[in-house]
């Protein structure tokens, strides 16, 4: 292969892969405070995207500018899910500690319904914003560099920086680490355990409401879009470990990348299954992930 291209298909794997890990810290988060895994995790990032592209064909408003609305809306909706749909069935759970598999399902089910009530709301037809504000590509040693997917890939990053930095250098940030690493523990030190997992998923909904409308300028919407990237977020977080910040950036790296070279020597449908291989490989030999560890 022309090392050009090869190059080229890591640069395009680098940003790809920062988008990957930056959709996936949520769903890092929420598992490694509340132990569910939110399988609607695609799904808010979907209606994330329909609300900025809303915004763009009622209002003309530039899907980067809807963050304003997009992220404030997906943290209400997140809250919301959490504290009137989650929470009910958590609390009948015998015990917190043990992880609670009916509010996995429930996220399951969830996950149906808001894709079947975009699809219902707005068809199955596919929708897209043209806009003309960072969209393109720069021109770095010789290489394209698609504008959108940087602006995505350095989103990512910094997000996960800002998440970091917040969850140890802030009230909220270190009462929702008590509450992961032991939260009866957390509990008897005046922490309101009901009020962190409202506000810990509310936080990760929120990530997909900044992701949503990145993605909108350079993506076609349709009311199965977050399917994909529900799964490469599950992948992501495997391979990165669970409730791994750090881990949830490079996990999504080392994905993107994989998928891209090896997306120049099968096809591309081939190479998602070879990412499930990686992903089978890492089960084995490390099952907690690359970084795995608590919050």
């Amino acid at each position: 292969m022309d090392p050009l291209i090869l190059l080229y298909a890591v640069v395009n794997g680098l940003l790809l892969g920062g988008i990957y890990g930056g959709i996936a810290l949520g769903l890092s988060l929420i598992f490694g405070v509340l132990r569910v895994i939110n399988f609607a995790h695609g799904s808010f990032l979907m209606v994330a995207m329909y609300a900025s592209w809303g915004l763009w064909a009622a209002f003309g408003w530039h899907p980067y500018a809807s963050v304003v609305v997009t992220v404030p809306f997906l943290y209400l909706l997140g809250y919301f899910t959490q504290s009137v749909v989650i929470a009910p069935l958590i609390r009948r759970e015998s015990t917190l500690v043990v992880e609670p598999l009916g509010a996995l399902l429930l996220t399951t089910g969830l996950y149906l319904v808001l894709d079947n009530l975009v699809l219902m709301g707005f068809g199955p037809d596919v929708r897209s914003a043209n806009v003309e504000f960072a969209s393109g590509s720069l021109l770095v040693a010789g290489l394209p560099v698609n504008i959108p997917r940087l602006i995505g890939c350095a989103a990512g990053v910094l997000v996960a920086a800002a998440l970091w930095w917040a969850l140890r250098h802030t009230d909220s940030g270190r009462a929702i680490r008590a509450t992961a690493q032991n939260r009866e523990a957390a509990a008897l030190s005046g922490v309101d355990i009901q009020r962190v997992y409202n506000h810990t998923f509310g936080i990760g909904a929120a990530i997909l409401g900044l992701f949503g409308a990145l993605l909108t300028p350079f993506l076609s919407i349709t009311p199965t879009v977050g399917q994909m990237f529900g799964v490469k977020s599950f992948l992501v977080v495997v391979l990165g470990g669970i409730g791994s910040i750090p881990g949830s950036i490079l996990g999504g790296l080392l994905l993107g990348v994989f998928e891209s070279v090896a997306s120049q020597y099968v096809t591309a449908t081939s190479a998602a299954i070879f990412s499930f291989g990686l992903f089978i490989a890492v089960l084995l030999f490390r099952p907690n992930g690359l970084l795995g560890r608590k919050i």
